[in-house]
């Protein structure tokens, strides 16, 4: 059985990475080499095996800014996207989920019980929505459609929004219209 990793595990390894480290350039100095900010955010889950740097073989200088959470839900992040776009001008947004999530393992519902039983007399835990789902090219289309349905999105950067199912096993990105 593998063990789990602790706090001062990871410490020890960034020791390692620091000692190896380049330096990543700053806003300033990605400015100065004439790359223009990033305007695409991709959209994913914070599953390990779901790594945007690694399925769109990104740098740092590419001009794209990843967002993770389970599943990659829309909703949690609306007004991280919306913050991102007055202040870069968000041209395109890629949401991206993937195979084998553990979204499809966990219900709601069973997180729901879990906090019931440490807060027995907590009401609004019965309305908290913790991002489990039963179909995962369903979740991308409800997805796409929370994120076209905001009023505060911008009409150009709905229609500029792409929904897609990474395969772990195989590394493919597949379309999924929303």
């Amino acid at each position: 059985m593998v063990t789990q990793l602790t706090i001062n595990e990871l410490l020890e390894r960034n020791k390692a990475v620091a000692a190896k480290h380049e330096p990543i350039p700053t806003i300033d100095e990605i400015a100065a080499m004439g790359v223009e900010p990033p305007h695409i955010i991709v959209l994913t889950c914070a599953d390990p095996r779901c790594v945007p740097h690694y399925f769109l073989n990104l740098k740092p200088t590419d001009g794209v800014l990843t967002l993770r959470n389970i599943n990659g839900h829309v909703a949690p992040l609306l007004n991280d996207i919306l913050a991102l776009d007055t202040y870069l001008g968000i041209h395109e947004i890629m949401i991206v989920h993937h195979s084998d999530c553990g979204a499809l393992i966990f219900t709601d519902e069973m997180v729901k019980a879990n906090l019931k039983k440490q807060h027995p007399n907590d009401t609004k835990i019965d309305n908290e929505v913790f991002g489990a789902v039963t179909d995962i090219e369903q979740s991308i289309k409800d997805d796409l459609a929370v994120l076209k349905a905001s009023p505060y999105i911008r009409k150009e950067l709905a229609e500029h929004s792409f929904g897609f199912l990474y395969d772990i096993k195989t590394g493919e990105l597949k379309r999924v219209e929303g």
